[in-house]
């Protein structure tokens, strides 16, 4: 990066900032949204006592779950951390069951949101920035969220493991066919074709990365937005392309 260019990245208002500023799938917002896609699941008629309690459920289910699995928190341990009674809980969840099944949903809705989001760009390099970011930016306001399914889509039911796993691939093909759209060389279409996938691949391993491994980052320099900057570069190296300007500029014009 030029000197010029640091210094007009330097007045750049963070990016991750403004993304959290506008991203809906946080705080009451969240589970209000879970509240009115699981009405047939929910007992509680009043949301108010709905959300309050689906903010406990879930909260505990996050932390007792790296520690224990989710497959061996009972309900009654549930109870115990939320000070929900065992009524409380079943007037809010159907089952333990349903707690994983509302997180797949939930990270499959934000994921489908952000290709929705990339699409409308029609330069595929501006839509690879919006998808890299949106992903590393999403995950990480949602960590627990995304961590969880990661680790537990064994405790879905079969037909939901399936949709878990399909929004990797989901994830993995959207990339794929930004990254191939931006591979220069078209005199071998099967290698430019194949690379394309590798580097997709590698792409999001890289945002899993960073939410799998928060310890890993928390050195206040090393910001989620230097992060998608050194993911992005390392995009365009893979794929020889000739893109030295910071890569929020573009998304900015």
């Amino acid at each position: 990066m030029s000197v010029s260019a640091q210094k007009i990245h330097s007045l750049q208002p963070p990016l991750f900032t403004d993304f959290k500023a506008s991203f809906p799938y946080q705080g009451d917002n969240l589970y209000a949204l879970i509240f009115e896609r699981n009405r047939d699941k929910i007992r509680l008629s009043k949301e108010k006592f709905a959300i309050k309690n689906l903010q406990k459920i879930f909260s505990a289910t996050f932390q007792m779950t790296p520690k224990i699995g989710f497959q061996a928190m009972s309900l009654r341990d549930l109870s115990t951390e939320t000070g929900l009674s065992m009524g409380g809980l079943y007037s809010s969840i159907s089952s333990k069951e349903a707690i994983a099944i509302m997180i797949k949903d939930v990270v499959a809705l934000v994921c489908a949101e952000l290709v929705e989001d990339s699409r409308e760009f029609d330069d595929p390099l501006q839509a690879l920035q919006s998808l890299m970011r949106g992903y590393l930016y999403a995950s990480t306001i949602m960590q627990p969220w995304f961590y969880f399914l990661y680790f537990e889509t064994k405790s879905l039911p079969s037909a939901d493991q399936e949709g878990s796993l399909k929004i990797e691939l989901i994830q993995v093909k959207e990339l794929e066919t930004l990254i191939g759209k931006l591979i220069k060389d078209t005199d071998h279409c099967d290698d430019a074709c194949h690379k394309a996938e590798f580097v997709a691949t590698m792409a999001l391993s890289l945002i899993q990365e960073r939410y799998l491994k928060p310890w890993k980052y928390r050195n206040p320099e090393e910001t989620i937005d230097a992060y998608a900057d050194k993911c992005l570069q390392l995009i365009y190296r893979a794929i020889c392309l000739d893109e030295a300007q910071p890569c929020h500029q573009k998304l900015e014009k």
